[in-house]
């Protein structure tokens, strides 16, 4: 178009320069008829000296050719002004047309301007919902954190609720062992009483036995203190593995985000690639478009690169950590094995009580010791049973809580695919709107235009019909995660 401008504004100055040209010679034709008319009137009186005779003939002569010559310069005059006329009416029409491609050159800048501000608008708003988008889907992948780690507890509860009962079955059994041993004292004693001389031998001997059973209670209880420390030590442990595992589980999430967000920088790379492409290819006004587009080209880039040293970071991270759980491992197995040891000894120990305890006194102290440990284990029981249930509430809550937030998940879902399908087609009816206008506009022989116009409003539902394309697997994996 600045092309075709430029070439009618030369031909006008060359239309100009000849019509100046035109209007001196016809400035010039009177000047010259003037003279040829003082010519032939010397030329007459110059005649009519020499020769009087001839006076009539070249009266005749002269008169013929004033004539001729008046109607030759007549007819010149008439050609250049028709000539004239011409011109001006060509000055006239490229004037004309010159306005025309002006108004033209007017309107394909104001609708590419209203294209772009469309772009914009749209891009925006898929902007927006893939911001959205993403922070539901970060929501929602909490969410299933959090009822993993609840799952997980009960299931811990549900373990020490196993092994609570096992050991309580453990402490009946001893009972029942105890309450034969009992009954086989008694008998002993029924005997011991029938050899009532022997008591003092006998007395001497429980004393003994006494002292020897204070002694194994005191190794009973250090080895139980050693059981106790081992356990706590091995819940400390577990504890450890559990936080390395919430911290690996966080190291593959965060992994898992820096590559999704490498595939969407190299989407992005591509796609700007493509809009710079074809922003080169239009009018020398978009090449700051360009330089804008390249620079976030650039940053697109620079992101990748922090995004994939992030990535290798969290690798690195993830090996160290499974080191570590490795260590840990080692490490609860060789308090497993001293829990072992100290669980023997504790058993050799309780054995040689036992074994000790042939006394009606020492047997009724512990049947009433075992007693009290036994409520002290039903008071845990009940306990554990109260707590059990206690969780139970808190995770029904907590899954009614989820369950609330998937229902609001799922209606965001499904407003941002309703505002997609909007945009979508608001973007098909405005680009319906501007084909008619091009159309309605350039439809009098002005094609070019028209389809220049044409072509970017099937770019611009060509990108619609792309973001709706990729907003459509951010809904699938909404539906998922629900």
């Amino acid at each position: 178009m600045e092309k075709k401008l430029h070439n009618s504004e030369e031909s006008l100055m060359k239309f100009r320069e000849r019509v100046l040209e035109v209007k001196a010679q016809s400035a010039k034709l009177p000047m010259a008829f003037s003279a040829l008319i003082l010519e032939n009137w010397k030329d007459d009186k110059a005649t009519e000296l020499p020769a009087s005779g001839q006076i009539s003939n070249m009266d005749a002569n002269s008169k013929r050719q004033t004539a001729e010559k008046q109607r030759n310069v007549l007819r010149m005059l008439e050609k250049s002004l028709k000539r004239e006329m011409d011109m001006q009416k060509k000055i006239s029409a490229l004037e004309q047309n010159e306005e025309h491609l002006k108004l033209k050159l007017h309107y394909t800048e104001q609708l590419s301007f209203c294209m772009e501000e469309a772009a914009e608008v749209v891009w925006g708003r898929f902007l927006e919902a893939e911001n959205a988008s993403e922070v539901l889907m970060g929501i929602s992948k909490e969410m299933v954190g959090r009822l993993q780690i609840f799952q997980f507890t009960l299931n811990g509860s549900i373990q020490r609720e196993d092994e609570l009962s096992s050991k309580l079955q453990d402490c009946i059994k001893q009972l029942d062992a105890k309450d034969t041993v009992i009954k086989k004292l008694e008998s002993s004693i029924a005997e011991h009483i029938a050899r009532s001389s022997q008591v003092p031998i006998l007395t001497e001997k429980v004393k003994s036995l006494e002292e020897q059973l204070k002694k194994s209670e005191l190794r009973l209880q250090n080895a139980n203190a050693l059981n106790a420390e081992s356990q706590e030590h091995l819940s400390e442990m577990e504890n450890l593995v559990e936080s390395l595992k919430e911290s690996i589980y966080e190291a593959e999430t965060r992994a898992e985000n820096a590559e999704t967000k490498v595939t969407q920088l190299t989407d992005t790379n591509v796609e700007l690639v493509e809009e710079i492409n074809f922003l080169k290819g239009s009018r020398d006004s978009s090449t700051k478009k360009v330089t804008v587009l390249e620079k976030q080209l650039r940053e697109s880039e620079i992101q990748l690169q922090h995004a994939k040293a992030s990535s290798e970071a969290s690798q690195e991270q993830q090996n160290m950590l499974y080191t570590a759980i490795w260590d840990m491992e080692t490490l609860i197995d060789d308090l497993k094995s001293k829990v072992s040891k100290a669980e023997s000894k504790t058993d050799g120990v309780e054995e040689q009580c036992i074994v000790l305890s042939e006394s009606n006194m020492e047997l009724n102290k512990e049947i009433s010791f075992l007693r009290s440990r036994v409520n002290a284990l039903e008071m845990c029981l009940d306990e554990a049973n109260e707590s059990k249930a206690a969780k139970a509430k808190e995770i029904i809550v907590r899954t009614e809580l989820i369950m609330d937030t998937v229902m609001q998940l799922t209606r965001e879902r499904e407003r941002i695919q309703n505002q997609l399908f909007s945009l979508t087609r608001e973007n098909e009816i405005l680009a319906a709107k501007l084909r008619g206008a091009s159309l309605t506009m350039f439809d009098n022989g002005h094609g070019g235009g028209g389809k220049l116009v044409a072509s970017k409003n099937d770019s611009l539902s060509e990108t619609c019909e792309k973001l709706f394309e990729e907003a459509m697997p951010l809904s699938k994996s909404l539906k998922t995660a629900g």
